[in-house]
């Protein structure tokens, strides 16, 4: 069976010339933790000093990504390991 799969990596920036373009380099913090333990409010919190420090970001809520791309799933121990999969 043919395969109508054609990879562009080697078409796509850089990260290193996004990172030039923003002047900060890319990073990712994950907050994790039982449900109510206050993640997203850290994270916010987070979010607002940062931009008020002139560094943009972007919060990847886990309640927001369950009710999108992630809404098919449960929470039996596969549904939590395909969820943590698609995320990362």
């Amino acid at each position: 069976m043919e395969q109508h799969i054609y990879p562009i990596f080697d078409k796509m920036l850089a990260r290193a010339d996004k990172e030039k373009l923003l002047g900060q380099r890319g990073l990712m913090i994950w907050f994790t933790g039982l449900s109510g333990s206050g993640k997203s409010t850290i994270a916010i919190a987070l979010e607002r000093e940062l931009h008020r420090r002139g560094i943009l970001c972007r919060i990847l809520d886990g309640d927001n990504i369950r009710s999108g791309i992630n809404n098919n799933l449960g929470f039996t121990e596969e549904d939590r390991v395909e969820n943590i999969r698609r995320i990362a």
